[in-house]
């Protein structure tokens, strides 16, 4: 249900946005989707799909990037990139502490990949 819940966001965000700007219908919404957002994106795009109906967003396409999580550790000075501990089951690797890339240290803070933004709406717009 969590994507359902940001695709219901997506679809209010829109409607709102083409309320105010005269949109007779939105064509695309496009998002940034960071890794530790845990959305899926087949899960968002079916999702969306159900909560646009009946609304000037049915029929638009969403379209996802994916942003990669980002780490700094405390212990080494390191800012950048997050990556998958292979030794860690994909099932419980989200409740584990982060380690940092390159001193194996977990004194690690996320600085990026917790993004969840509309970065922009196509749309056709109503002639006043």
């Amino acid at each position: 249900m969590h994507e359902f819940s940001a695709a219901l966001s997506i679809v209010e965000t829109a409607v709102q946005a083409a309320k105010e700007n005269n949109v007779s219908k939105v064509k695309a919404v496009n998002v940034e989707v960071g890794e530790f957002t845990f959305l899926v994106p087949e899960q968002l795009e079916f999702n969306f799909e159900i909560a646009s109906r009946n609304s000037v967003v049915e029929g638009a396409k969403l379209q996802i990037t994916k942003k990669k999580g980002a780490l700094k550790c405390d212990d080494c000075g390191f800012e950048g990139e997050s990556q998958v501990d292979t030794d860690i089951p994909s099932q419980i690797a989200v409740f584990s502490p982060m380690k940092c890339p390159k001193c194996k240290g977990s004194s690690t803070e996320i600085i990026g990949g917790k993004e969840f933004i509309i970065t922009n709406i196509l749309a056709e717009v109503t002639p006043a």
